[in-house]
């Protein structure tokens, strides 16, 4: 069974998980940090990768953002399929499935028309040397090409058709499908701010009060969607204001485990 535990940043997504792993029942998957989880094969090209992406984010070029983000995902469906074979529930923190739907409308919006050929050459030096080679390298297995930005521009591209073609080009790119439950963890854009300003002293490029509140509305519309368009995914949502990352945690327990109880009863298989 697979869950995916999703939301704007600072809502406490890798906290509740964390706690989650530490009883020990179930598999946690981290869809765009996989070096968070201590024991991944792809710890050292995720590393590279959250690189990349502050080089991104230093040069505020959504373009190269986005690129990055889908190097990211394209690292969740080996990982997945890795976790899954250690027979537990399996709990992904985001999904390159359900994010993509709420965090690409954001970026048409932050996108600059603007890309000079130089913060290309300035994205690859803002990177450590073997960290940049090896997102060179995963960049041109992917998409067999080393320049990042058609990448980027292609994604911003699909991010104003339906929400059933994003869903269908991240499920073929990715080689992933839907989970069975999403849980949205949501909290007012101040709070989840001010939680990340707190941690990293200071935020990602997406990271503004206008384009949080922008991907929380996004989350809203894209699981309404998904709860109309595909009834056999469950999706919840948790409030996490005032609530305790204990309590939080036990929320989504709950509402997983509600999803595990209802694909034994009605005998559900492994496809979504």
């Amino acid at each position: 069974m697979r869950a995916a535990v999703v939301g704007i940043d600072g809502t406490g997504k890798t906290t509740v998980l964390r706690r989650m792993r530490e009883r020990g029942d179930v598999a946690v998957v981290h869809a765009i940090r996989a070096h968070d989880d201590p024991h991944s094969p792809y710890a050292a090209l995720s590393r590279a990768l959250a690189g990349a992406s502050a080089a991104a984010d230093a040069l505020g070029r959504v373009q190269l953002k986005l690129a990055v983000l889908y190097l990211q995902l394209c690292l969740y469906g080996p990982t997945e399929r890795r976790a899954l074979r250690q027979g537990r529930i399996l709990i992904s923190d985001r999904h390159p499935l359900i994010d993509p739907l709420a965090y690409l409308p954001m970026f048409v919006r932050a996108d600059r028309e603007d890309a000079p050929d130089a913060d290309v050459e300035a994205f690859w030096r803002g990177q450590e040397p073997r960290a940049a080679g090896a997102v060179r390298d995963w960049l041109v297995a992917r998409t067999g090409r080393a320049d990042p930005r058609p990448l980027g521009t292609g994604l911003l591209r699909r991010a104003t058709g339906p929400p059933q073609d994003v869903l269908d080009h991240f499920s073929r790119s990715c080689g992933v499908s839907l989970p069975h439950a999403v849980v949205l963890l949501d909290l007012p854009v101040e709070d989840a701010l001010a939680r990340t300003r707190d941690r990293r002293g200071g935020g990602e490029l997406h990271e503004t009060a206008d384009l949080l509140s922008l991907v929380r509305q996004h989350y809203e519309t894209a699981l309404a969607w998904l709860a109309r368009a595909r009834p056999e995914v469950a999706v919840h949502r948790v409030d996490c204001r005032g609530r305790t990352a204990a309590e939080v945690t036990e929320a989504v327990r709950e509402a997983v485990g509600s999803t595990a109880v209802r694909i034994r009863t009605r005998g559900d298989d492994d496809r979504c």
